[in-house]
């Protein structure tokens, strides 16, 4: 039976990144060696379920219909922070604010679903982030560079989108498509 590597997640607009990811790289390079995310693959995890039996993708998406919408709701896109929160980080990430906070009614309602199924538990309390780059080398201070970016603004998407997703695994990096 074929299986599909599959989380749940919520892509961002990635033109809020368009000068700043750049920007960011720029002065990070110098400091952290590491592969950095695509701009079209730019996303939260709600949760990842892993290799997943094709034929029980209906029922997931069944158990989870009303969160696989369009949501009329503010993320906000601001600052930059690292796990974990030492001298050697392995990643490095965008935070993601939500005023009406629906992203953890969706993250709820996804992970109670998911265990009903079978899947674990998370056993992290969910942290909404989007992954800049994942780190393997550190080259010096970056406490410092990383503080500048604190307050960096990227903007704001008025709705977002809850997917499940598959994650392909290539040597070029990952390839997404949305299953549902």
């Amino acid at each position: 039976m074929a299986t599909k590597r599959l989380f749940f997640g919520t892509f961002v607009d990635k033109t809020l990144f368009e000068g700043l990811l750049d920007e960011v790289k720029d002065s990070f390079n110098s400091i952290l060696n590491g592969k950095w995310t695509d701009a079209h693959n730019l996303h939260f995890t709600y949760k990842f379920l892993g290799n997943v039996d094709e034929d029980k993708i209906p029922e997931i998406t069944k158990h989870v219909s009303r969160s696989l919408n369009e949501i009329d709701s503010v993320l906000k896109i601001a600052g930059i922070g690292t796990f974990p929160l030492n001298n050697k980080p392995q990643m490095v990430f965008a935070k993601i604010f939500n005023p009406d906070k629906s992203i953890f009614y969706h993250f709820n309602n996804i992970e109670s679903s998911m265990v009903k199924l079978g899947f674990p538990k998370e056993r992290r309390k969910f942290f909404p982030h989007i992954s800049l780059i994942r780190v393997k080398e550190v080259n010096g201070d970056y406490a410092e560079l990383l503080q500048s970016y604190q307050d960096l603004q990227f903007g704001c998407m008025k709705n977002y989108r809850v997917n499940l997703i598959e994650s392909k695994l290539t040597q070029a990096g990952p390839i997404y498509n949305i299953i549902a």
